[in-house]
């Protein structure tokens, strides 16, 4: 009796270690082109916009997949749909390593976030599966952490590989860690849980895509958490996954080891804090609103201080950028989206959510890019790099904090707790 209990509790948490450490598997390879874009600059030859438009082919797939991979999640379950997600994502990696045309590499790139399209998805569907669902918030949080931590390791583990090996290199690595990992999803995970019927149903049982999407988006509350996911998503991803090092290499002088540590590392260790912490005290006060809304004003303040401070140091930037990372969380949008979701619609209402959100990540991790290229004079230095001025970086990235107030001002107060 006591053998089969300890089964039965480890049979949960072991798929929930695959499912989040694929979480984890793809958020670093998100993050991945902020340290390399040194790199990746001069093997395909880009211009800020170009180097934009390439980081954001991930969020291209990414989010319009979300719909369908929602959909198809709850209606066959995580197994074989993750195994082979996470195989699409490998097979892609190590193709990107081996490409040298610039537009390859966008499609790999593209492919890329086609397979991390399920990872989130999948985490929360083993949630609701396995686990009681008054550990939802707190489980949830801690998917976040985990996956943030990935993006954490797209900073100081990634950085200082480059000092030993070539990013094609890494990247090859990067592959193959997928590759088992696609093996241990398939042994493990099981998409029926016989002691909770209700939330694992067979798939002859469950509704189909349209009827899926018919339910989510006929709720209202699904287009505005989908839309405050939006605004604090877009950021986070933009700056902390993409552009952050390069800013704080050009404008301050800092060291690419310790730009890497403050910009990438410390936004998403922020985030592995924040979330688990913002879930606990929505929880504990049984709020959802004042929480999103004060996290969306110290982000806002947070990101300003970034982007404007005249002298930062990698100290200031640590701080600063974990700042950001703790209150630009989103997690409260997946508990929201929990609390007005069908339980049999919960992966189909997670993924329309995180579609409107990486929408916004897409369209402003382009923007900045497009914007840099706007403002600046053209001037190349000598490797052929286009050189930026702190004036081009602060006509850029203002609209940053810009998306953190929308969300505290004008979002928010549209999302209804079940309180009000």
């Amino acid at each position: 009796m006591t053998s089969r209990r300890t089964v039965s509790l480890l049979m949960p948490i072991a798929m929930f270690g695959v499912a989040t450490f694929f979480y984890l598997y793809e958020f670093l390879v998100r993050v991945s082109p902020n340290v390399l874009e040194n790199e990746l600059i001069l093997a395909f030859n880009l211009d800020a916009k170009m180097f934009g438009f390439f980081s954001s082919c991930w969020y291209w797939a990414y989010a319009p997949l979300q719909l369908p991979v929602g959909a198809l999640t709850d209606k066959y379950g995580p197994r074989r749909l993750l195994t082979f997600a996470i195989l699409i994502c490998a097979a892609s990696t190590l193709a990107l390593a081996y490409t040298t045309s610039f537009y390859l590499g966008c499609m790999m790139r593209f492919m890329i976030g086609a397979g991390s399209a399920f990872a989130f998805i999948s985490c929360m569907k083993i949630i609701h599966i396995w686990f009681s669902h008054h550990l939802f918030p707190l489980m949830t949080g801690l998917t976040l952490t985990i996956g943030t931590l990935g993006a954490a390791a797209g900073g100081i583990p990634l950085s200082l590989a480059l000092d030993f090996m070539s990013w094609r290199q890494v990247l090859i690595y990067l592959g193959f860690v997928g590759i088992v990992l696609a093996i241990l999803a398939f042994l493990l995970i099981k998409d029926h849980n016989p002691d909770h019927p209700h939330v694992s149903m067979k798939k002859e049982d469950t509704p189909g895509f349209w009827q899926c999407l018919k339910e989510v988006v006929k709720q209202p509350q699904s287009w505005f958490v989908g839309i405050y996911c939006f605004f604090v998503t877009a950021p986070t991803d933009a700056f902390g996954g993409t552009w952050g090092v390069k800013f704080l290499v050009d404008t301050h002088g800092i060291s690419r080891d310790v730009a890497s540590t403050a910009a990438v590392t410390m936004t998403f260790v922020g985030m592995a804090v924040g979330s688990p912490l913002l879930g606990w005290i929505s929880s504990i006060f049984d709020n959802r609103k004042i929480p999103m809304m004060v996290a969306s004003l110290i982000a806002a303040i947070s990101l300003t201080l970034i982007v404007f401070l005249p002298h930062l140091t990698g100290f200031s930037a640590s701080v600063l950028f974990f700042m950001f990372g703790s209150f630009g969380t989103y997690v409260l949008a997946f508990v929201m989206t929990r609390r007005f979701s069908q339980p049999t619609y919960v992966a189909t209402a997670v993924g329309f959510v995180n579609m409107v959100s990486m929408f916004g990540s897409g369209i402003l991790t382009y923007m900045v890019g497009w914007l840099l290229d706007a403002v600046s004079s053209g001037q190349l230095a000598e490797n052929g790099e286009r050189i930026y001025t702190t004036s081009d970086y602060h006509l850029s990235l203002i609209v940053l904090p810009i998306f953190y107030a929308i969300s505290a001002f004008i979002v928010v107060p549209l999302i209804r707790d079940g309180k009000d």
